[in-house]
């Protein structure tokens, strides 16, 4: 099994289900390898831009790729659309060639559903016409395509997994609005909360994500599917339910939103998949809650 972005958030935790089944795994990323990872994990670090790199990830046959490298950030692409083709959708295509070359039979996909541009506060569905709005969707957007047409064309099962907002033990280093939160109670402080507070989020447990990677490896999955939690909350209702875990106060300071920023992600996640999360939203942020505290 290779999966790409390991040592990342979501990478980390796929590498560990991964090997409590006992799959060996071909690891590769930029960042060193998790401290934790046994001797089941083979290591390849280096940047899948160059040709060692990916040769290298391919050494060890794998039968399955799971790609979740990406450049991810939507302020990042937007400065930088040149970089984020190249890393999003060149590096697609050069593993999806690998993985045909190898006779890989699985490739799954981490994308997004920045592809369907804003749809207001209407519900996202897996079958809504592809309309990103920034490069970093368009290249989203892209890289499904690319997977659908090796599905086409080679009889490969694509599962391109469009995760909502993933949440969860082992996001200290990341500055989204949860470990925000956690850091804000952790320290007695605020957090900055755009506009009044009342946009919507689809907040998905990293265990959930895991799941719905799984499943789709074991199904061999052929399509799209959200993985989301199905529940979309408030800014001011996050903020509520992590004063609620904590017990601390947390409080929100109200700043100008920036241009761009979306009223909803409201999402219907049925699939045939057979995804269904399974842990909620105070359980997911009292789990996340003792991890920030051990750390």
């Amino acid at each position: 099994m290779l999966v790409t972005g390991a040592s990342g958030f979501v990478g980390r935790a796929v590498v560990g289900a991964l090997r409590g089944r006992g799959v060996l795994v071909t690891a590769v990323d930029r960042e060193p390898p998790d401290p934790s990872w046994d001797s089941g994990v083979h290591v390849v670090t280096g940047d899948l831009a160059e040709q060692e790199t990916c040769v290298a990830a391919f050494e060890t046959r794998p039968t399955a790729v799971v790609h979740l490298a990406a450049l991810t950030s939507v302020l990042r692409s937007v400065d930088a659309p040149m970089q984020t083709f190249a890393q999003n959708v060149t590096i697609t295509q050069v593993l999806l060639e690998l993985s045909r070359g190898s006779g890989v039979d699985r490739f799954v996909l981490a994308s997004t559903n920045a592809v369907v541009g804003d749809v207001g506060t209407s519900t996202i569905t897996a079958d809504l016409p592809l309309r990103p709005l920034t490069p970093y969707g368009a290249t989203k957007a892209a890289g499904e395509m690319l997977l659908s047409a090796y599905s086409g064309s080679y009889g490969m099962a694509t599962a391109a997994l469009r995760f909502t907002n993933v949440y969860g033990p082992g996001m200290s280093h990341k500055d989204s609005f949860v470990p925000r939160m956690m850091r804000a109670a952790l320290s007695g402080t605020g957090v900055k909360v755009y506009g009044d507070g009342r946009q919507r989020r689809d907040l998905v447990f990293i265990d959930d994500v895991v799941n719905g990677v799984l499943l789709a490896l074991d199904s061999g999955y052929d399509g799209r599917a959200i993985i989301g939690s199905g529940r979309s909350v408030s800014v001011l209702e996050m903020i509520d339910a992590v004063r609620a875990v904590t017990g601390c106060p947390v409080p929100a300071e109200h700043i100008e939103a920036p241009a761009g920023e979306m009223p909803a992600v409201v999402v219907d996640i049925t699939n045939d998949l057979g995804y269904r999360p399974t842990v909620s939203l105070e359980d997911g942020l009292a789990r996340t809650w003792q991890y920030f505290k051990n750390q």
